[in-house]
């Protein structure tokens, strides 16, 4: 391969450019050009390249078959129709979250399952030793840890990676973790954008190619998006995120990007001694049912699933001439509007209180309908009056104080009443509500 010409790529936005700079002109971050090499073979001649034509009735999808992960909600997140839902047979699946969601557990667990169905399996560390992958596959597997057929490949080479998984003729493959491989053929350190690129381009075309079920794990930046040129978003079939807090047992999957289902669905997990397991239906792993001042009841949708939330506030008396606004599960910017509101138009003197807001559960909440939950609870603290134990509310805010419908609020309000909730009777004004305490 003779090398052609360099360019310089965008670590944050992923678009490439033919000098550097020191920021970006397309997204206007500092620091975050890298320089990429593009090789050229100059014995291949251009037009030369073999292409099939087929009419779409004649294209053959029967290939496309389903294999369970052994974990319904994932299944549900990936895709499929109910009974025939899972991997689909050639698949790159990108997993990304921070670090110690439990990204490795999760896929470690999952190759255990597939290994049951006599399917060959191989497990790529780069980041840890094969003793180290055995020592956390015994504690999760427990019983079943001596009669797992998996095979656990250490290395970082992703050339030498491919020539092992092809010698194992294996047919599921977790990667952990794309960061940490790198390409002979391409310069940098590992994790960089050229030996991401580079790494990732092979390892799909191998798959592909094999009819290969490949599942990548992904690091995260501070921004919380997937590391790396975001050519590697693009190459892969599915992009999943695992989200929720790593103290609290509950994770949330979603669907990102998905080219052989639908993104409007999200698995429920729990983090346990013996790694994740499913939450199923049940809807009510999200509220504590206390009775205090400062709680009220909600409901999100996620995906074409409605979630039953609690929503705690709490406001103290501060001593500073700046009250704290501290937001956990919501935007610490959609609390300092809520509090303005409630100060403006419902005559609750908050200036000179701190207020806290959390959402139960370790979710985080991007959902307007429980604007109206989360003005409750802070009114509920504010006066020290709890609400009943069987009330919810749904609604969201707008800054003239009015209380408005929200999105899918009929699927939510069955969901709330169907678990004995009883959702507030929402009236013009916030001012209404807050007096009513």
């Amino acid at each position: 391969m003779a090398k052609n010409s360099s360019i310089f790529v965008c670590t944050n936005c992923g678009n490439e450019f033919p000098r550097w700079s020191g920021q970006c002109p397309s997204c206007d971050e500092w620091n975050t050009l890298e320089e990429s090499e593009i090789y050229k073979d100059e014995k291949k001649i251009a037009g030369n390249a073999r292409v099939i034509a087929k009419k779409l009735k004649d294209v053959d999808i029967s290939k496309f078959k389903r294999t369970g992960s052994g974990f319904r909600e994932l299944d549900r997140v990936l895709g499929g129709i109910r009974g025939n839902s899972g991997f689909v047979e050639g698949e790159v699946v990108l997993l990304s979250g921070d670090p110690g969601i439990g990204k490795s557990t999760l896929l470690l667990q999952v190759l255990a399952e597939i290994s049951k169905k006599k399917i060959k399996t191989a497990y790529v560390s780069a980041e840890e030793s094969s003793s180290q992958v055995a020592l956390r596959a015994k504690r999760l597997l427990g019983s079943n840890f001596s009669v797992i057929d998996m095979e656990v490949v250490s290395g970082n080479e992703v050339e030498s990676l491919i020539q092992k998984i092809r010698e194992l003729k294996a047919k599921y493959v977790v990667v952990d973790s794309i960061q940490t491989v790198h390409s002979a053929e391409a310069r940098g350190l590992a994790g960089g954008v050229s030996q991401v690129k580079a790494s990732s381009l092979k390892l799909v075309n191998f798959a592909r190619e094999n009819d290969v079920t490949l599942l990548i794990v992904g690091h995260i930046n501070k921004e919380g998006n997937v590391a790396g040129p975001k050519v590697l978003e693009h190459l892969v079939d599915a992009v999943l995120q695992i989200e929720g807090d790593e103290k609290s047992g509950y994770r949330l999957v979603r669907g990102l990007k998905n080219r052989f289902g639908t993104t409007n669905e999200v698995g429920i997990l729990k983090m346990g001694e013996s790694g994740l397991e499913d939450l199923g239906d049940a809807p009510l792993f999200f509220v504590s049912g206390e009775k205090s001042p400062g709680v009220c009841r909600s409901a999100i949708i996620e995906g074409n699933r409605s979630i039953v939330i609690e929503v705690q506030a709490l406001t103290n008396v501060t001593s500073f001439s700046q009250p704290k606004r501290v937001a956990q599960g919501i935007s610490s910017s959609k609390l300092q509007v809520i509090c303005a509101v409630l100060q403006k138009h419902a005559r609750l003197k908050l200036y000179d209180k701190d207020v806290y807001v959390n959402i139960a559960g370790g979710l985080r909440v991007n959902d307007p309908g429980i604007d109206l939950a989360v003005a409750i609870a802070i009114a509920s603290s504010l006066k020290d009056k709890a609400l009943s134990a069987n009330v919810a509310a749904l609604g969201e805010l707008s800054l003239t104080g009015i209380v408005g419908k929200t999105l899918r609020e009929e699927q939510r309000r069955k969901e709330l009443e169907n678990l004995g909730l009883k959702v507030l009777k929402t009236s013009k004004s916030i001012k209404a509500l807050a007096l009513g305490l």
